[in-house]
């Protein structure tokens, strides 16, 4: 008779897209401990404080540098002429004129699309790795994987990302909270691109026997 896993633990899936629990016996089985939304989460604001980091050092140097100059407007005695800011307080509360700010920037739309692109290669392509997990889940000792253990491919990588961007966080992080109570502790975008996101300090492969 076969041995149940234990809660939060499960195999790859089987050819017919269900997952291997314990219905086979007598054979050797890998077995996945899955993260859970704390563990998840932890891994999500180490990321998050390593991009805020990283996107700040480059804005610094990839922004433009913003000016501000000020213009007088004439003094109102249609005469034209304009006046010193020193020199105000030697006019009449009429005439004097008025400081107009002009804001003078560089091309600013480049630098705003690459640093808007960071976060996107940074998940894609850290998952997409050897590594399997960015520098937040690694230190966490979790890896984004396939319903079948294998590695992600980029294209994989990109559509995971691109749900957990635009409906995941966007409609009140449902997509995100959904992790407490799907079977395998799976977000919207986890379903969608079939993937996990497992313990791997934990991961390992027991016996099942009759």
């Amino acid at each position: 008779m076969s041995t149940p896993l234990p809660p939060g633990w499960g195999g790859p899936a089987t050819p017919q897209g269900g997952f291997s629990q314990s219905s086979q016996t007598g054979f050797n089985q890998p077995v996945w401990v899955y993260a859970g939304f704390w563990w998840r989460l932890w891994a999500f604001v180490i990321d998050s404080i390593i991009l805020s980091i990283f996107n700040g050092v480059l804005a610094f140097f990839l922004l433009p540098t913003f000016r501000v100059d000020w213009e007088e407007t004439p003094i109102p005695d249609a005469s034209g002429q304009t006046m010193d800011v020193v020199d105000i307080a030697n006019f009449q509360p009429d005439t004097i004129s008025v400081l107009i700010p002009h804001i003078h920037a560089g091309n600013w739309h480049g630098p705003s699309l690459l640093l808007a692109l960071v976060p996107a290669l940074y998940f894609i392509l850290f998952e997409s790795s050897v590594y399997r997990a960015t520098p937040g889940k690694r230190l966490c000792n979790l890896e984004v994987v396939t319903t079948q253990g294998e590695r992600l491919s980029l294209g994989r990588a990109a559509a995971r990302f691109a749900i957990k961007a635009l409906i995941s966080f966007p409609f009140l992080y449902i997509g995100v909270i959904i992790i407490a109570f799907t079977q395998h502790k799976q977000a919207l975008h986890d379903l969608l691109t079939n993937t996990l996101v497992v313990r791997a300090e934990k991961s390992q492969t027991v016996t099942f026997k009759r």
